[in-house]
Parts: C-alpha cells; structure tokens; sequence
C-alpha cells in the first residue's frame, strides 16, 4: 500500500581500530513502502576500552533479498574518540 512505512534492524561490529572493537545496533528511520527509499540511522557503539562512538548515515537505496523483500547498505565512520575512529560498514536485515 502506497501510505505504508517499514524500518530495519541492523547491528555488527566496528573496524579494528587503537588496539578494540565496538559494537553497535539499532533500528533504521522508518520510510515508505515505495521505490527507491533509503533510511537513516544513528546511534552510539558500545562502551569499550573506556569509550563509545557517536555515528550517524542514511542507507542506499533497496537491493531485493534472495527470500523476498529488500535490504540496504550503509558504510560510515564512528565519530572520532580518544584520537582515533572506527569503520562501520554493513547491511540492515531484509524486511
């Protein structure tokens, strides 16, 4: 239906950076059930090695899944803490 709205869980775990790892997860902004939709998400890591991350991105647009429905990709960059930064590259799940 054309007024629908759906969101996406997502987690993983962050590049290895200054010696750690986090990890993160949430759920994506909720969009339209139409083509070409993407999401945002944001959210803090975990509290690892006496610190956590800030990130925020949107996702790409919906690429189908192999079980039906979609999914979509994000990459982005852990705001930086204690000097350094973390990668975050992943998919959310399909819907």
């Amino acid at each position: 239906m054309p007024n629908d709205v759906h969101d996406h869980m997502y987690s993983g775990v962050t590049s290895y950076n200054d010696g750690h790892v986090h990890r993160y997860m949430g759920r994506t902004s909720l969009a339209p059930d139409s083509p070409g939709h993407i999401h945002y998400i944001e959210g803090i890591t975990t509290f690892n090695d006496g610190h956590m991350h800030m990130y925020r991105t949107s996702t790409s647009v919906g690429f189908p899944a192999p079980a039906g429905g979609h999914y979509h990709v994000f990459s982005t960059i852990a705001q930086p803490a204690q000097g350094h930064i973390h990668f975050i590259s992943d998919n959310t799940s399909a819907d």
